[in-house]
């Protein structure tokens, strides 16, 4: 037989060659299959049986994992990924850190045996609790000239379920920016409560509004009391203890009810070490509220 003239013909023929490549592969792979080998992946865990009073605050999403086994066992496993289960039925609240050999990788290949590449994951619980929000409306943009915000009405309450530690210290949640741009009469709007984090849980992701809206006007108020800030450890004075005078502009509305006990004027100076200075103080207006003239802008202040 003449081989020669069969190899050309094969390498000549573009049909097959490619039969035989696959031919070679085929035979390749069939010898493969039964040899061992080793493979490492990193696949995601599922935690299951939480208590349902507890939350998970930090876990890690995967473990990585040497498999050794046959190559036909292994090639199964890296086409249908096993999915690890980790059992949280006795964790507490805290730490917790579980041996991996306590999680459940279904292999179903008895040939196939599993390294772990750490011997332990750390996994964050805390106490589930629900909390009632305030919520906060961002305004961005100005009314029509002439008119100012007199109340936002929140039509709806938000109840927000999570991790003790963090929602013990939230008091209120966020909407989507409100725009008021030229606007010059009441008005409502549905709007998006804005994104918090993963660990939390809304009982909605919306909430109707009212704006209140009213003609603006201006108050003088005089003498107000300024009231210094400042530690134990520190001596001041002041050369003068009062903001003279003070102009405010807000809805008729507002401005009807507000006294002068509901202004503040302060100035903080626990950061300050002993000196002479002249400081601005910070006028604390209720909300809608805005500033138009104040004298003096700043005040004398003797640190000792």
């Amino acid at each position: 037989m003449n081989y020669r003239a069969i190899l050309n013909f094969i390498i000549k023929d573009p049909i097959r060659k490619i039969f035989a490549i696959i031919f070679a592969f085929g035979l390749w792979f069939f010898v493969a299959i039964d040899n061992n080998y080793q493979y490492e992946k990193e696949i995601k865990i599922v935690y299951t049986d939480l208590p349902e009073s507890l939350i998970i605050v930090d876990s890690v999403p995967k473990i990585s994992i040497t498999l050794t086994g046959r190559g036909g066992s292994l090639l199964n496993i890296w086409a249908a990924p096993p999915t690890p289960r980790c059992n949280l039925s006795k964790s507490k609240i805290g730490e917790n850190k579980i041996p991996v050999k306590k999680i459940v990788i279904p292999i179903g290949f008895s040939d196939v045996k599993i390294d772990y590449n750490t011997p332990s994951i750390s996994i964050k619980i805390d106490k589930k609790i629900s909390k009632k929000m305030k919520i906060n409306v961002p305004i961005k943009d100005s009314l029509k000239e002439g008119y100012s915000i007199s109340k936002i009405n929140i039509f709806d309450t938000i109840t927000v379920i999570g991790p003790r530690e963090i929602l013990q210290n939230l008091n209120e949640i966020a909407t989507e920016t409100l725009n008021i741009r030229n606007k010059s009469s009441t008005f409502t709007k549905e709007l998006k409560i804005a994104k918090i984090s993963s660990l939390f849980q809304m009982s909605k992701d919306r909430v109707q509004i009212q704006v209140k809206v009213d003609v603006t006007v201006e108050k003088l108020f005089t003498n107000i009391p300024l009231k210094l800030i400042f530690t134990p450890n520190q001596r001041v004075s002041s050369e003068k203890i009062f903001l003279d005078t003070l102009i405010v502009s807000g809805s008729r509305n507002i401005m009807e009810k507000l006294r002068k006990r509901d202004l503040s004027v302060k100035i903080k100076l626990t950061e300050f070490s002993a000196g002479e200075y002249t400081l601005p103080a910070s006028i604390i207006l209720p909300d809608y509220i805005k500033p138009v003239y104040s004298n003096p802008e700043r005040f004398k202040i003797k640190i000792y």
